[in-house]
């Protein structure tokens, strides 16, 4: 089994090649000790990727690391208006612990207007 950290870093490299991703984290608020191995990873990804081209690394990464994951694709305005809503998961996941896959944590959270 793949320890947690090569996993980060093989799904960092899968997403990297994809273009449009701005930010992507692992999120998963049923987890709290997101070194435990759980059955899936649940990503974000902000921008606006080519979705064939991100399902194709997504399959990739499954094939690869022997692990499903839930993908959430959002545009940077798609969110910006959960957030001014007060979308309680969308609040969660951006005040959680995550890991960061692409991009810095805190410049995201100030393009999106987001509040830590």
């Amino acid at each position: 089994m793949m320890k947690m950290g090569d996993m980060i870093e093989r799904i960092k490299t899968l997403l990297e090649n994809v273009p449009g991703i701005q930010y992507a984290f692992i999120y998963n608020p049923f987890r709290r000790d997101l070194e435990d191995h759980e059955p899936e990873v649940d990503v974000v990804v902000l921008g606006g990727p080519d979705l064939a081209e991100m399902d194709e690394a997504i399959s990739k990464a499954e094939e690869e690391l022997g692990s499903p994951f839930l993908i959430t694709p959002y545009s940077v305005r798609k969110i910006r208006e959960r957030i001014r809503v007060k979308d309680e998961a969308i609040s969660r996941a951006l005040k959680s612990p995550k890991i960061m896959l692409l991009g810095n944590e805190e410049e995201m959270k100030t393009i999106l207007g987001a509040k830590t």
